[in-house]
């Protein structure tokens, strides 16, 4: 199951909904932000939009997506949450069938009646952390365990260079941790292609001569680098690779 859910903000506070109309509900007396489940051919952004307007008839300008919540509630299908802060609205605030709407200082929305899987990225939205996925293990009301995991951006580098060279650029990037992922060293993938190019006059060739056509057999080499190293990691690949020119493509 998916389902939305949005925090909105304002004069730092929190609009909190109080669980207390519904019948059958498994958020019962628990306070939470609004939204709810995705219906038929709908995107989360159309859901999160709609749930905003139609619990509390704010009409959200803009918002951010903060991260996807995984909640696994005893021996159910998993529900997947997807989750939003809004700072940018407009409209006037009137009643919800679901329960009943208050904004809430930001400093006392831990104190109220919550889950406690909620406090865990309550605090990472407060903190403004980068995007998240959070996993939370439920029996009934009990928190059993919970694993915590940001997403990283990467750089996705592809280099074309003679096979005897494929460990020394495997060397310079290792020194810096760069193709480590996760428990694992030096991650990278090879390719056997063959590379055509004619040296012009002024070049100082390491394979070929000046005014001829040359093919040579190559390894193509493919990694991910975090995207903060990026830079780094092409002077590193620039400095261990033998051709004047290097072909370094970078996306």
């Amino acid at each position: 199951m998916i389902t939305t859910l949005c925090y909105i903000e304002k004069d730092d506070k929190y609009l909190m909904l109080h669980r207390t109309k519904k019948e059958k509900d498994i958020n019962a007396g628990k306070w939470l932000g609004v939204g709810g489940k995705l219906e038929k051919d709908e995107s989360p952004e159309e859901c999160l939009l709609r749930e905003i307007t139609e619990e509390t008839g704010l009409i959200a300008n803009s918002y951010d997506f903060r991260g996807i919540v995984i909640f696994n509630f005893n021996n159910d299908e998993p529900l997947y949450m997807y989750l939003y802060t809004c700072n940018d609205f407009s409209g006037q605030i009137r009643d919800c069938n679901e329960g009943d709407l208050k904004w809430i200082e930001k400093d006392e929305v831990l104190k109220l009646n919550l889950w406690e899987g909620d406090k865990i990225f309550l605090k990472l939205l407060r903190r403004r952390t980068k995007f998240f996925y959070l996993t939370l293990n439920y029996e009934n009301d009990k928190l059993l365990s919970h694993y915590l995991e940001f997403k990283e951006e990467f750089t996705s580098f592809e280099v074309f260079v003679p096979e005897e060279y494929v460990e020394k650029i495997v060397e310079a990037l290792a020194k810096y941790s760069l193709l480590n992922e996760g428990f694992y060293s030096d991650v990278y993938a090879t390719m056997d292609v063959v590379g055509h190019w004619t040296t012009l006059q002024g070049a100082n060739p390491f394979n070929g001569e000046i005014g001829k056509k040359s093919i040579a057999k190559e390894k193509l080499m493919k990694f991910r680098v975090k995207k903060d190293f990026k830079d780094l990691a092409y002077y590193l690949i620039k400095e261990a690779h033998p051709y004047e020119v290097p072909v370094i493509n970078m996306y």
